[in-house]
């Protein structure tokens, strides 16, 4: 062997010798990291028992993929890493929930780590990078736990798929942003959040109000009705604060109910001071817990749906990303909410008929009939028994009540009106029409028993069959008329008078027999529908319009609840 060759072998031995000392000594006190390999490299062995501690599955079959070894050499991908985690502010989320903190002092001294203390970083930086890719992808909580009544599709993520394929293609910043919701509403939110934290501190008084507020008059509430609309920029700071209510503030008042879905009508009532009691920190908890839920809802809506948000009493439908329909709509009231679920139309009755459900029978109909059986007929309610005959109301007793049927035929007075949409869903909700046409006047319309009533029932349906040659509107209207039916039978009643006429002044002595048309009455029809229109029933609270803010009433008392399950 040359000589320069031996010495240069020689040199390779005593530093690998000091290099290998120096690391057994950095880990005298733990046996948890395997031996290193002698080529030049910057990843460092990770012993299984030391992810292990971790109890965490995710974590562990990370780390299996690189061979139980560190995988953070980079400073740029630790230092993007930091930068998101340190920014989920933004996302409606907490730093501190994925140990931020503790993570930058890591990386305030990286050069400077002992081995083991990398190891240890590069672990953390693992777990929480995983944690919080989850939190975005699917949200920090999981309403199945929560709630009984949400049926959302279960979002399943696979965190190191996606963690895999950004650190393979060096794409780590695009891939986790891939994962954020892509929904514009839940984009916009992340605008109020922005908005909310750029209003200073919140310390204008509450409004006290006692009397009605009068158009021009005084009243000692007005100066802190002007200081609460200047602060939230409904009214022009221009204002010299006087107690009478003016025009100007009026004006800014209908701006101020208009962005909180209240009737922009100026007059000052109770919801109207809620709405404006509400401070900037409470704002931005609304903002923050609708974040979340957006994170639980799908991620594809499909091309063509109907979308209700149940706060905001209203359905837009969308096909090809444009609004083709807008209607207000009555949702189930607190004490029997609409179900938040995502769904397909199946298919659409005219003149349906309604079988009244169990919650029903037992809250209204049982305790009704308990003093008076005379409801069921007042209902317009038939009993049928388990093999379909009428039992007649006069024999009811509540021990029976569960063994019967109650159906309500089809009439202008049947609660689910002239049409219903069905959808499969385990809660036998659908969306229907409705004999309380009033409702619709309302601004407070969480009324139903947890169906959805809609506004314009017949011009729903004429979209959804989506076919004017057979189910044109108007034929839509004619079939769910019974007025209609007896104007046909009134025409031939005449047409079959007018015909016996001309037989008797032709034969005098003719007998013809009489002819009797049946009673009109309304039948069920049922048209299927082949399109795929998905329905998606959900509750959000706050959105922002053209960098204005909205906000909707929490009419089933979900948005405080939820902010303190986040910030648990």
């Amino acid at each position: 062997m040359p000589m320069n060759k031996f010495y240069f072998l020689i040199l390779f031995v005593v530093i690998w010798s000091c290099r290998r000392n120096s690391f057994q000594d950095s880990y005298a006190n733990t046996s948890l990291v395997t031996e290193i390999s002698i080529f030049n490299s910057t990843k460092l062995p990770i012993d299984s028992i030391l992810i292990n501690n971790f109890k965490n599955q995710d974590l562990k079959l990370f780390y299996k993929n690189y061979s139980n070894q560190t995988v953070w050499d980079s400073k740029s991908q630790r230092e993007y890493i930091l930068s998101e985690i340190s920014n989920a502010g933004n996302e409606g989320l907490e730093p501190e929930d994925y140990e931020y903190k503790k993570l930058k002092l890591y990386e305030d001294i990286y050069e400077n780590l002992q081995d083991s203390s990398l190891v240890k970083y590069d672990l953390l930086l693992t777990k929480n990078l995983q944690l919080y890719t989850s939190h975005i992808c699917k949200g920090k909580l999981d309403p199945r736990k929560l709630y009984d009544n949400w049926d959302l599709k279960t979002t399943t993520v696979d965190v190191n798929k996606i963690l895999f394929d950004a650190i393979s293609n060096d794409k780590l910043a695009s891939e986790i942003e891939k994962c954020k919701p892509n929904h514009l509403i839940y984009k916009k939110l992340k605008q109020c959040l922005k908005i909310l934290n750029s209003f200073p501190k919140d310390s204008v008084p509450y409004i006290t109000i006692k009397d009605k507020l009068l158009p021009n008059k005084k009243n000692k509430a007005v100066i802190a009705l002007k200081k609460r609309l200047m602060y939230w920029h409904d009214l022009a700071n221009k204002d010299t604060l006087t107690n009478i209510y003016d025009k100007e503030t009026q004006d800014a008042v209908k701006v101020f109910q208009q962005r909180h879905g209240l009737k922009p009508d100026a007059v000052i009532g109770k919801s109207t001071v809620e709405a404006l009691n509400f401070s900037r920190n409470q704002r931005l908890e609304q903002v923050i817990v609708n974040m979340e839920r957006w994170r639980w809802f799908s991620r594809d809506f499909g091309n063509h749906y109907l979308l209700i948000n149940i706060p905001d009493y209203s359905v837009v439908a969308i096909k090809d990303k444009d609004t083709t329909q807008t209607q207000r709509v009555v949702v189930g009231k607190e004490s029997r909410p609409t179900p938040i679920l995502d769904s397909k139309i199946s298919n659409i009755n005219l003149n349906p008929n309604w079988t009244v459900p169990p919650t029903i029978l037992k809250e209204d109909i049982y305790p009704e009939a308990i003093k008076n059986k005379g409801v069921f007929r007042q209902k317009g309610l038939t009993i049928f028994d388990k093999n379909n005959n009428e039992v007649n109301p006069s024999t009811w007793n509540i021990d029976d009540a569960n063994k019967y049927k109650y159906v309500q035929n089809p009439s202008r007075n049947n609660s689910l009106g002239s049409m219903k949409i069905n959808f499969l869903n385990k809660y036998s909700v659908y969306l229907h029409d409705t004999n309380h046409r009033n409702f619709f006047a309302f601004t407070y319309r969480s009324l139903s028993s947890g169906c959805v009533r809609l506004e314009k029932p017949l011009e729903m349906a004429t979209y959804i069959i989506n076919d004017t040659t057979k189910w044109s509107l108007q034929r839509i209207k004619d079939t769910t008329d019974i007025s209609h039916y007896y104007k046909l039978k009134q025409k031939k009643e005449e047409a079959l008078a007018k015909k016996n006429a001309k037989l008797l002044a032709k034969y005098p002595l003719l007998i013809i027999e009489k002819k009797t048309f049946a009673k009109p009455e309304l039948k069920t029809i049922y048209i299927k529908i082949n399109e795929d229109i998905f329905i998606h029933q959900l509750y959000w609270t706050a959105w922002e319009t053209n960098g204005k803010l909205q906000f909707r009433e929490d009419i089933y008392c979900l948005d405080s609840n939820l902010y303190s399950k986040l910030r648990y």
